[in-house]
This record gives C-alpha cells, structure tokens and sequence, in this order.
C-alpha cells in the first residue's frame, strides 16, 4: 500500500463483497459486515463504486434489498475486462489512481487493474477485515455523507452527458423532416383542435374558438403555418401551429407525441427567434441560445406513402390495437402504428389549462357504472369532467386483439367518493401530479370556496389503494372479449418525478405498490401480459422534465417491448394472406427501421416469415433466416414477397419486376399509416 489517502474504494462483487457468485444459481449472501464497511468508508467521506462481471439488473436486485445500492456511484457491472473499465470509473469521477483501492479475490483482475492503473491501490478480499484499519483510510468525518452527494450528481451529470450521445444518434438516424405549410381555411378545425387540446408543448395557451381562428386568418399582416412531421418510421401528420404577427408569436404550439424530438426549438430557430412569452409550465423550453437542432430537416415535399403508391388492390386483415395511457405512450405508440396495425390510442386531453381523468382505472369503470344523473353532476361540478371525450372510452367498443394499458392517473391522482352517493367516484388532479382540478361552481353560491365544497360532499380515499387497483384490473378483464390478449406496462420505479419537484415519495411508494398488483395480476391471469417498463427506464438520462416524458430512442425501445409481447402472445392468422401465397415461404424485405417492428406484428397475427431480406448489418431476428434478394430470380412459385415501407421502395419493386415478381400474385407493398392520436378504428 501507499502512503496516499484513499479517496475511492472500487469493489469487485462475487467473493469480495458478498459470498458466491451470482451468476451460477443467483444466491450470495451479503454479510453485515460487509454492508457496514460501506457506510463507515462512506461516513469517512471515502466513496465507493463497483467493477464486477455480472448481470447489472440481478447485481442492483441484491444490492437494492440490503438497501446498499445508492452508497454506489459509477457502478460498471458487465462481463467485460476490468483493467478498462476501472480506468473509465477513475476517469469519470475526476480522480487519480493513486488515491483508489481496487478490492478483488482474483489475482488476476488485480494485475489486470494494475497495469491498465500504474499506482492503484489493491487488496485481496481476503484481507477485507484489514480495510478499515488501513492508515490510508481513515479519511475525515462526513456524517452527512456530503462527498457521496457530490458524486451522485457529478454521476447524474455524466449520465446525462453520455446518453444524450445516445439520443442524438437516435434522433439523427431517425431521419426527422418537417413540411411548414401556409395555414388555410381546410386547416382551421385542425389548428383549432389543437389550440384546445394541446397543453404540455403549447408555449401561449391561448384557447380561443373556431371563428377567432378564422379572424386570426384574415388578417393579411399575419404569418401562420401548420408544421408537419415524418420521419424513417412514417408520417406523424400535422403536430404543431405558429401564428406570428407584428414579431411576436402569439400562438406557438404542438403536440405532445413529439416531445423530446426538438421540432419546437428547430421552428424557433427557423423563424429567426420572434419575441415569445410562454404561458405556464412546458415540457420544454425554447431559446435564441440554443440554435437549431441539426437533425432535422425542413422539407418542401410531404412524405411518399405505400398509400400513393398503386401496386396492390389487396389489404392484408389487420391487428385491431387498443391503447390507453398518458404522457409515457404519446411517442411510444407511434412506433406501433405499422403497416398491419389499426392503432385506437386513448390520452390525457385538456379543456382549457385542465387536463381530463380518462386513463385510470377507476375513471374508466365510471363510464359504464354511473348513471346519467351522476355522469350530469360530474359535468358540471368538475372542470376535468368537462371535455368532449369524457365518459366516452371505446375500450369495449370493439373486439380488438390487443388492449395496452398504462397507468399514469391510478398512479398520480386523487379518488373522491360522494357522501351521498357512494357509487360516485371521481378522479381529480391535485398540486402534487403537477396540476389542480378546479371546482366548478354552476349554482353562483357568492364566496364559493372549491375546498369547503368538495369536504363537505366527498369524503377524501387519496390514491387507489392496490385492492380497489386490482379489483378494476379484473372488472375490466371480465368485460373485453375473450380474444383480446391484456398488454400491462409497469410504472417506472427510479426514484425522481420531475423537474420542478425531482422527490415525490407518495408518488413512487404508489407506483412500486401497483406494479406489484400488475405483476400478480399477469402472474395469475392467462389473457393479461407483462410488459416492464422498468427494463426501458432505469435510471435519469431516459426522460427529459418528467418521468413520464421518455427520450425518442427510449420510446423506441419500449415500444419494441410492446410489439415482443404481442409476438410472443399472437392473435388472430391474418385471414387473407394465406391464399396469396398458398404454400410459398413468406419473406420480409425492409430496412433496419422497419424490418424488425413488420416482423413482430407478422409473428403477433401468427404469419411470421420464414426468411427476412435487409441491407442493414445492425438487425438481428430472432429465429429469422436471412435470404439475399438475389436469390428470388425465377422463384416466384417457392416465395411471397412483402415489402416493408421506409426501404428504397423503387429499387425493391425493380428488383421484383426484374425477378419475375408480380403485384399481388407474388408481392404485396405494406402501406404505412399516419400517426395520428386522432385514429379511428377501421372496419375489416
């Protein structure tokens, strides 16, 4: 040992921290003595971090449960060679080797971490009992565990930093456009909806009606444009609006389904910075010091759909997909808008500055258990009850294949149950999910006071317990048809809520408490299937503002979760497919985009191909065989070709002519539909 101080401890986990090895049959056993060194280097102001192979998520459980995984910062659990990886660690956290212990009880990681660290410290686990008597790590007295915090957020500053690579590299291979178009009177309902809809991207939240739009439009001295977005993975239709007149921005808003992907900033930047004064809390913020996001790009031209293309007369049955959630699934269910999907997607709306209740559950068992007069009372007691949609959820309206649920409102809101009418429950926001339902007052009662009045007529049940929870999980289950296959997601369970509030104990205490109803619920229900969030949200580079607010390539990624759930649980054989290939093999021809989320739709209506075709060299399918295109010359009679949207569509349908391949008969293109959260279900 040196006679240097010690100002990081790097610990190996198997044999050195606890007792076993992990990954052979996942029991170990964490002595106390063991956690007690931790915490008393950590009250010495020595900090310790992780160098192990293993499995990060097994390796956190454990720590977790002995309460011991945030006295960590900087872990590096993977199987890969230590020597790098406790360099990285020391780079990181700005320190020297001289002034950290690596502890391992194999020596030859220890020489692996000496020659890659000239003047690391080492130990031998075995000589674990001697640490703390080491005159190098006696450190200085912080009770308050001051050093760790400083880490903490220099580790948070680092994840931050290292993952916005991560997004940005999604967002430029995303190939983002934009299409501004001169606002019209055929966009007035649109821009109008929007206006009143729209909340956590609207920057004026100014909600006027349709003839004031049609005024704004008349004036000739005004600037105004709908923007429109699309993308690799298609066309996300009209997203936002901008009205600018005398340089200002006098309304200046877009969809939330965009969020994270910087359309706002780039149109900003576009239209050179105007004068803009945001009207409450956003999602995001805009700034002249920001400059335009270089991802995206403007375009004169809208996309070119399958839908403009004429090479099939024949549409493919297609998955009817219900899905029901808030902030978290706004960009998420995009990605699930495909090709062989119908796409019904359910959300927070806004009346006004007041979002409505239709995404829990008890809201949602409402709508079916109170009668006319209750529902009449909602309407006209609670702003949140006042919007065109309420009451009025098709969860059952039709037999669809998939219901995906998520469960931001059981997880954030408030239930109210009726003194005088216990079958009355209502769901009301209050300051701690970030807003406040007002109380209307319809009777003109002078010196109404919201507060008094809800006391006095409602008795408080605070947040759905998990009984109440998983009693609406069943109620639900019993009413969709047996056909339909229950995709539950999870709450994220790291521990921050958003910005303006980063620590929300009762909201995360809720979350942890019912996802383990969610988890029992699919445990023990054959038709409901778990999809966890909380292996796509981990940790705090994932979100933006809020916790529910998913970066784009997490969105992605947990959209591709969804889609594995339904593969692995397929629905009903895509009727009319069949017979157009008879007993040819099935292949899928698409890019790295589209290939993968087509093929798991395919496997979800029990079609799945039986060989893929792409130039991409970063996707692999499981179970899929890999076929070169050229190998289709004159094999027509052994092949059935689909053609997925977002690939070179003019060389694929070259290359089928050229092969002998004809339309209909041996290919068939696989239209893309608009992601829009206005889809209305098609009928087969």
């Amino acid at each position: 040992m040196s006679d240097k101080q010690i100002k990081l401890v790097i610990w190996d986990l198997d044999e050195t921290l606890w007792q076993g090895t992990l990954a052979e049959d996942g029991h170990v056993i964490l002595t106390q003595s063991s956690i007690n060194i931790v915490k008393e280097l950590t009250a010495r102001g020595i900090v310790n971090s992780i160098c192990s192979k293993n499995n990060f998520d097994a390796a956190r459980d454990v720590l977790e449960k002995a309460q011991l995984w945030d006295f960590f910062v900087f872990p590096c659990i993977a199987f890969a060679p230590k020597g790098e990886a406790i360099k990285s660690i020391i780079s990181n956290m700005q320190l020297r080797a001289p002034n950290v212990l690596f502890i391992d009880d194999n020596h030859t990681n220890i020489e692996e971490a000496r020659f890659y660290n000239p003047e690391i410290m080492t130990l031998d686990a075995r000589d674990l009992e001697r640490l703390l008597s080491l005159p190098e790590a006696l450190g200085k007295p912080d009770p308050e565990y001051s050093r760790l915090s400083q880490y903490k957020m220099m580790e948070e500053r680092h994840i931050l930093s290292s993952s916005s690579d991560d997004n940005e590299e999604f967002l430029r291979n995303s190939n983002i456009n934009i299409v501004i178009t001169p606002t019209t009177a055929e966009d007035v309902d649109r821009v109008h909806d929007m206006i009143m809809r729209t909340n956590q991207l609207n920057f004026t939240k100014k909600r006027i009606t349709i003839s004031d739009v049609e005024e704004l439009l008349a004036d000739p001295t005004a600037v105004s444009a709908t923007v429109r977005v699309y993308d690799r993975f298609g066309d996300h239709g009209v997203i936002g609006w901008y009205y600018l007149r005398d340089g200002e921005l006098e309304h200046f808003l877009f969809s939330c389904r965009i969020i994270n992907l910087g359309i706002e900033q780039y149109v900003y930047a576009m239209l050179d910075y105007p004068r803009l004064t945001v009207v409450g809390e956003t999602a995001s913020s805009v700034s002249s010091d920001a400059g335009m996001p270089d991802w995206i790009k403007l375009s004169e031209n809208t996309p070119t759909t399958g839908e403009s293309v004429e090479t099939s007369e024949i549409e493919p049955k297609k998955l009817q997909v219900y899905a029901l959630g808030a902030c978290d699934l706004y960009y998420m269910v995009g990605h699930m808008a495909l090709p062989l999907t119908n796409v019904h997607f359910e959300c927070n709306t806004f009346n006004g500055d007041t979002r409505g209740v239709n995404v829990a559950t008890e809201y949602i068992r409402s709508c079916f258990t109170l009668d006319d007069s209750e529902k009449s009372f909602c309407r006209a007691h609670f702003h949140n009850y006042t919007g065109h949609t309420v009451f009025d959820t098709s969860i059952f309206r039709s037999e669809y294949d998939y219901v995906c649920l998520s469960f931001h409102d059981d997880f954030a809101l408030n239930i109210y149950q009726s003194k005088e009418s216990p079958n009355l429950r209502v769901v009301l926001s209050n300051s701690k999910s970030g807003s406040f339902t007002p109380i209307l007052n319809p009777e003109g009662v002078i010196d109404f006071d919201e507060q008094d009045w809800l006391l006095q007529h409602f008795e408080s049940l605070g947040l759905i317990s998990p009984e109440r929870f998983r009693e609406n999980l069943e109620w639900i289950s019993e009413r969709l048809p047996q056909k339909t296959c229950m995709l539950l997601m999870t709450g994220p369970e790291f521990d921050y809520f958003r910005n303006s509030e980063p620590q929300n104990p009762a909201f995360r205490t809720q979350v942890i408490s019912l996802n383990k109803v969610i988890r029992d619920f699919c445990a023990s229900s054959p038709r409901a299937v778990l999809v966890e969030m909380n292996d796509v949200i981990y940790d705090r580079s994932h979100f933006s503002d809020f916790i529910m607010h998913l970066k784009p390539e997490r969105s992605y990624a947990l959209a591709m979760k969804m889609l594995e759930a339904m593969s692995d649980n397929p629905s009903t054989e895509i009727s009319n497919l069949k017979p157009l290939h008879d007993s040819r093999h099935i292949v899928l021809w698409g890019d790295g985009a589209s290939l993968l989320p087509n093929w798991l739709t395919l496997c979800a209506a029990n079609a799945k191909p039986d060989y893929v075709i792409t130039d991409s060299k970063d996707v692999l399918v499981s179970g899929a065989n890999v076929l070169n295109h050229t190998s289709l010359y004159g094999k027509k009679a052994e092949y059935f070709v689909l053609l997925t949207p977002g690939g070179d569509l003019e060389y694929q349908r070259a290359a089928m002519a050229f092969y002998g391949f004809e339309p209909d008969d041996d290919y068939l293109l696989l239209t893309q539909p608009v992601f829009s959260l206005d889809w209305q279900i098609n009928e087969d």
